[in-house]
């Protein structure tokens, strides 16, 4: 059973129950018997108007409780806590759900005054540093239908709220692997993320800092990136160490 997860779970594309009995060496019947029994506990769903098979919604959320332990694990969020106390601002780790970006850890460094996205704290995808970098990793075609259907409510002095702009910073952060919000949460605050990513490249979460615009100006966020990216690295191998 859990072969069959693993070979829908890696799958490029949804995938034909003949093309997962293949890679798991089974018998076709019994992999319709195993399938049935994953479909009803929601671990995998067919997708609409097909026969082929992909992740469901128990197995996502099973799968994001596994990545947010991990992130609180010792290693990851000492690492984390060892970042705020170089740099001396507050840092988060998130993930995206949804439309939303899930704080999973959190530090603070005695003088940071950013804004405290705690453990357990969202925020939307589309004003957020960190959402941008969930953004920029849809492909084309499903971001640029997510953003045909995305409301973008202003919630700060800068908040993007124009489509053609937002997908310009989102082709932005897809290229340089980096992003940035400049007082789109909250008046006086700005913010950058970078990625944290598993052995295969794949985006796992984001590694992001709030500060103060009144401390530190927009165009001087850069000069966190270079400690933020190895503490990325850090975090990532302390997560594949632990697998």
């Amino acid at each position: 059973m859990l072969h069959v997860l693993d070979v829908v779970a890696h799958a490029d594309r949804p995938i034909t129950m003949t093309d997962v009995a293949a890679a798991c060496g089974l018998p076709v019947p019994t992999v319709h018997r195993l399938v049935a029994q994953l479909e009803e506990r929601r671990l995998l769903k067919r997708v609409l108007g097909s026969k082929k098979l992909a992740v469901g919604a128990a197995l996502v959320n099973l799968g994001m409780a596994a990545v947010s332990a991990a992130m609180r694990g010792d290693q990851s969020h000492q690492i984390l806590v060892a970042l705020s106390n170089r740099i001396g601002e507050h840092c988060q780790l998130g993930q995206r759900v949804d439309d939303e970006v899930f704080y999973v850890d959190s530090a603070s460094a005695t003088r940071s005054q950013g804004l405290y996205f705690d453990h357990g704290h969202r925020s939307p995808l589309y004003c957020t540093s960190m959402g941008k970098l969930f953004l920029s990793e849809m492909p084309v075609e499903q971001f640029e239908w997510w953003l045909d259907h995305a409301v973008l409510e202003p919630l700060a002095p800068n908040t993007i709220v124009s489509t053609d702009t937002l997908r310009n910073v989102v082709r932005k952060v897809r290229k340089d692997q980096w992003a940035a919000s400049n007082e789109e949460v909250i008046a006086g605050v700005v913010g950058c993320a970078v990625p944290i990513r598993d052995a295969q490249g794949k985006l796992i979460a984001g590694l992001g800092i709030s500060v103060p615009s009144a401390r530190v100006a927009f165009d001087a966020l850069a000069e966190f990136r270079q400690p933020m990216e190895a503490a990325a690295a850090e975090i990532a191998a302390a997560i594949a160490a632990a697998d």
